[in-house]
């Protein structure tokens, strides 16, 4: 029996993705293979692509696909968690553009019933970096002031929903655009494209956040520092300013990545701190199944 998958055949432009038709795979002992209902896609496949994802980037070719939903078709030897016809979901990192993906066991949440696949997907990466974000690096308290930058994507949305259940004042960086996007969700917006966002920030607030998060990294991380209070924190948990160069390069990527970290030697009381997804899950992998189903299940819940 055969099954479609997207594979990315080198780095570079959206050219090297192609589909391949192969063999069903088996699952090996420990995994479950899933029938795929729906996967992600997200800037993470992007960068990937175009070879400057910073953590444990994979190699080429490799099937793109950061997150998955599907329905448990076979199980490996030794694996009982689950069985055929249940529902689950898993952060993936690459592998989810197939009809068909084998998972380790021990990566597979359940998905609560009644929940959408497409809805259920879409929570997947976005919702669960920003929940551990907020949660495990940052450890927000109630009320605290956070900067989001580029606030109207994705991820910022995803931190803008998470940051209402523990009633943080927000404020959100887009262009003009998305400014009603923002408003309507309880941010106040600010246009980079305008206006000075420190300016901005320390006329808002005064003396400036408690947190501010930065998914672009590179210069905008030492940016983001600069509108910190005392004893305030940055998280960099992206490097999207790596696609604005003609050629992106991983070791343009590390350079910044080595020069935001040094701004902890500047000053004692703030902090700059970085955060990756597929690395926290690996460190931490029973955090990964917890929060991922808290946020299944907070999806559950509307």
């Amino acid at each position: 029996m055969k099954h479609k998958y997207a594979l990315i055949i080198a780095k570079g432009s959206a050219k090297n993705l192609v589909i391949v038709e192969d063999d069903i795979p088996e699952p090996e002992a420990g995994q479950v293979r899933v029938k795929m209902q729906a996967a992600g896609v997200s800037a993470a496949d992007i960068l990937m692509r175009e070879g400057i994802y910073p953590v444990d980037p994979p190699s080429f070719p490799f099937i793109p696909g950061y997150d998955i939903v599907g329905i448990v078709d076979k199980c490996g030897e030794g694996a009982t968690k689950f069985q055929p016809g249940q529902q689950v979901a898993a952060l993936t990192k690459t592998g989810a553009y197939a009809e068909y993906v084998c998972i380790p066991e021990a990566d597979l949440v359940l998905l609560p019933s009644g929940v959408d696949p497409v809805e259920a997907v879409s929570t997947i990466l976005n919702y669960l970096t920003a929940y551990q974000i907020l949660h495990r690096v940052a450890q927000v308290k109630q009320g605290e002031k956070v900067l989001i930058y580029a606030a109207g994507g994705g991820m910022g949305t995803s931190l803008i929903d998470l940051g209402k259940l523990v009633n943080l004042e927000m404020y959100g960086t887009e262009s003009k655009r998305k400014h009603q996007l923002l408003l309507d969700m309880g941010v106040t917006a600010i246009d980079y494209q305008t206006e000075d966002v420190r300016e901005k920030i320390m006329s808002l607030t005064g003396d400036g956040v408690d947190l501010a998060l930065d998914p672009i990294g590179g210069e905008n991380c030492f940016r983001a520092y600069s509108t910190l209070r005392e004893g305030g924190r940055v998280v960099s948990f992206g490097a999207s300013f790596g696609l604005e160069s003609e050629e992106p390069n991983l070791h343009d990527v590390y350079i910044w990545w080595a020069a935001t970290l040094s701004l902890n030697l500047i000053n004692p009381t703030k902090k700059v701190m970085t955060y990756a997804v597929s690395l926290f899950k690996k460190e931490n992998h029973d955090l990964y199944i917890q929060d991922l189903t808290v946020i299944l299940n907070l999806l559950a819940e509307k």
